[in-house]
């Protein structure tokens, strides 16, 4: 922490009298610091009469100020890396003296209520979604060498050059134009969307993990992307013209779909196709109709789907769900294509 003076937001009971030291207690989810008065003496801030009431105002709450002296020690029980990294911005740039940070403050805990406390902070707190900051972050990569070669080595450079994939791909008319849900929007009864952009994003991994695609540039690998789904959409076109009432283009369809376009694209490669035309697709899937499988209807009768139906919604496809069931579904699929080693011609 900062050794000058911290200035933290408290919001005081509404009492007639200035708070005793347990009744002092800041929140916010950032860094935990705890003062031990039990180890160091008995200790009390110095709150601001406006914040407390003093002064004829007994009932008033407010913003109230809290100066610690630079001899006052504070435990960090939780954030310590946070705090680590702000005492190596400090000692690098000078500009962040006065940067303000906020933390919570609890005041004559024993180290069994500190350990409870650290256990509820990490336990309940809820994620945050990064999504609008990979969005963002892709942005700026675009504009900005180092931060693309900062991201590279920590191979998360893949991320920003699938949302810029994205980008591109809702650009060209094709199965995906209209079906992306933006991040900071809710999805709405009619909208056409199926898929949370941020989701689809991700299972391209498998494909800008391919040699082929590692500096291709995001345009030239959203037409592949459309071409390979157009081709799908000439196989079975019922799933892309009810789109909402499939899985073929949400998480499932996607996920698994993506995972196996490696071996597409080796076999439409091999046999002299294209990887921009819709054809050497729809030839490489055209058994993905036989897919089959058992679902229980709503009247709980067991019934064998394929075709479409396979990928309606509530039927066989469906029921892969999370990473382990998509990457059976993706095997499923691999099972009705065709073995790059089979189209090699000597």
């Amino acid at each position: 922490m900062p050794r000058e003076r911290v200035e933290l937001g408290v919001e005081f009971l509404p009492e007639r009298r200035a708070p005793r030291v347990p009744d002092a207690d800041v929140r916010a989810r950032h860094v935990w610091v705890e003062r031990r008065r039990r180890r160091r003496g008995a200790w009390a801030p110095r709150p601001s009469r406006s914040a407390v009431g003093w002064g004829g105002h007994p009932q008033r709450i407010g913003t109230g100020r809290i100066e610690f002296t630079d001899d006052l020690s504070l435990w960090i029980y939780d954030g310590q890396h946070r705090a680590g990294g702000l005492n190596q911005l400090l000692s690098e740039q000078e500009d962040f003296e006065d940067f303000p940070v906020p933390i919570s403050l609890t005041l004559g805990l024993d180290p069994g209520e500190e350990m409870r406390e650290f256990y509820e902070v990490n336990t309940n707190a809820a994620s945050v979604k990064t999504d609008l900051a990979w969005q963002l972050l892709t942005k700026m990569a675009e504009d900005d060498p180092e931060l693309r070669e900062m991201l590279a080595p920590e191979d998360k450079d893949w991320i920003t050059r699938a949302y810029a994939v994205v980008d591109e791909l809702e650009k060209l008319d094709g199965p995906w134009k209209g079906r992306f849900q933006e991040s900071n929007r809710r999805k709405t009864r009619g909208d056409g969307v199926t898929i949370p952009k941020p989701q689809f994003a991700r299972s391209l991994k498998p494909v800008l993990d391919m040699p082929s695609f590692k500096r291709a540039d995001a345009a030239t690998v959203a037409a592949v992307l459309n071409a390979y789904w157009t081709g799908i959409k000439q196989v079975m076109p019922e799933p892309f013209d009810e789109a909402s009432d499939f899985v073929l283009q949400k998480g499932n369809g996607a996920v698994a779909l993506h995972r196996v376009l490696p071996q597409v694209v080796e076999v439409v490669r091999s046999t002299g196709g294209r990887l921009g035309q819709p054809e050497g697709y729809a030839e490489v899937m055209a058994e993905l109709p036989t897919l089959e499988g058992e679902s229980v209807d709503n009247d709980g009768q067991r019934m064998i789907r394929s075709g479409a139906d396979f990928w309606r919604v509530g039927s066989v496809a469906s029921g892969f769900s999370g990473d382990a069931g998509r990457r059976r579904l993706s095997l499923l699929i691999q099972s009705r294509l065709p073995s790059p080693a089979e189209t090699i011609q000597l």
